[in-house]
């Protein structure tokens, strides 16, 4: 979620073709937030600066504890459960890791088409979805630990083939860093990368803030802010896409509080150990998106700093292939989830033609 958020953090176009942090000011009066922070108490938002809060404890030990409509959660330890859910059979896993603020079953439709081959995965990290929350930010390997030991709880077994989108292409980065002989190939959609500017610049908490208050004024425009998604959220079944979509409401300040954590995250992998060499596929998606937030001029200006910082990462590894469309978005997945399908596939064909040739 999050999506201008992550990508327009921009005080001007100027701003974003050089990559410079904009003034308070700026960011406050240029909006680029995008109101990609899910449905919240703007005194939970506020008052997260000084910790967790009585109100969001409450929403925490509550929510959390109602079933999910697929899957099923696993101890990792100290009483903490993750939620995961998987389908399928096969090797290697496929194993999906949401962007920012987004859960894992919002990734069901490429989950479906991937389960068809082999077994595919979908979990929700600490803190967001149906997994139980934890305390103040995380380190990248506190995070990828987490999935590597839910893993194998379900009882999933490696090497994977690990699918990312958005921020979560910084998470299975830092998963191949951490696992790397447990991991046969990459699939980045439309990733974040550790040199992209910071995705959340001074004043931006004043910027969500007041979209916030919007949102606790008018609470029907959520649709208005997430099109694409909540287009996507419509063709699940009822009695997922309701819980999905309510669940989203009560975790609404997880993607903030993701996207604070990133640069972190992104100082994890640019120092971390290099990748192992499997294949990687980065699909970048250059359509101007339909979300509010930003003039087209800035969106297309950060698209071409995305365009290059994605090629680059390409070109930064042996076996690295790069997919651009010019008809889908940063939310590629839901556009054109044959793409993403392709992909997959394409590195399981490869997995498969290198074993037979052992």
């Amino acid at each position: 979620m999050m999506r201008n958020a992550l990508f327009y953090s921009f005080g001007t176009p100027q701003d974003a073709k050089k990559c410079v942090r904009p003034s308070p000011k700026t960011a406050i009066r240029q909006q680029n937030i995008t109101p990609h922070c899910h449905l919240v108490d703007v005194r939970e938002c506020r008052e997260s600066r000084q910790g967790k809060t009585e109100r969001e404890t409450r929403l925490m030990s509550t929510s959390f504890h109602d079933a999910p409509p697929l899957g099923e959660r696993y101890d990792v330890g100290g009483g903490r459960r993750i939620y995961l859910h998987h389908a399928g059979t096969g090797t290697p896993a496929v194993v999906i890791e949401a962007g920012a603020g987004q859960f894992g079953l919002d990734y069901l439709n490429i989950f479906e088409l991937c389960a068809k081959r082999t077994t595919c995965v979908l979990y929700d990290r600490a803190g967001s979805g149906w997994s139980d929350p934890v305390d103040g930010s995380r380190a990248a390997r506190e995070i990828v630990t987490d999935l590597h030991n839910v893993l194998g709880l379900a009882g999933i077994e490696g090497p994977y083939l690990l699918v990312g989108h958005s921020g979560g292409g910084l998470l299975v980065r830092a998963f191949a860093q951490h696992f790397p002989d447990d991991v046969v190939g990459l699939v980045l959609i439309d990733p974040a990368t550790e040199h992209m500017p910071r995705p959340l610049q001074e004043g931006a908490e004043a910027v969500v803030l007041a979209m916030l208050e919007e949102l606790r004024r008018n609470p029907n425009i959520l649709r208005e802010w997430y099109p694409v998604l909540y287009a996507q959220w419509e063709k699940l079944p009822q009695e997922i896409r309701d819980p999905l979509i309510a669940r989203h409401r009560d975790r609404a300040i997880v993607g903030f509080r993701e996207l604070q954590n990133t640069p972190r995250i992104q100082e994890e992998v640019a120092n971390g150990p290099i990748l192992p060499d499997v294949p990687l596929i980065v699909l970048t998606g250059m359509q101007i998106d339909p979300e509010p937030g930003g003039s087209d001029e800035e969106k297309h200006a950060v698209n071409q700093i995305k365009l290059t910082e994605h090629t680059a990462l390409v070109n930064s590894v042996p076996q690295g292939e790069h997919r651009v469309l010019q008809d889908a978005g940063h939310h590629l997945y839901a556009q054109r989830p044959e793409v993403v399908q392709a992909a997959v596939f394409s590195i399981l064909d490869r997995v498969a033609k290198r074993s037979r040739h052992r």
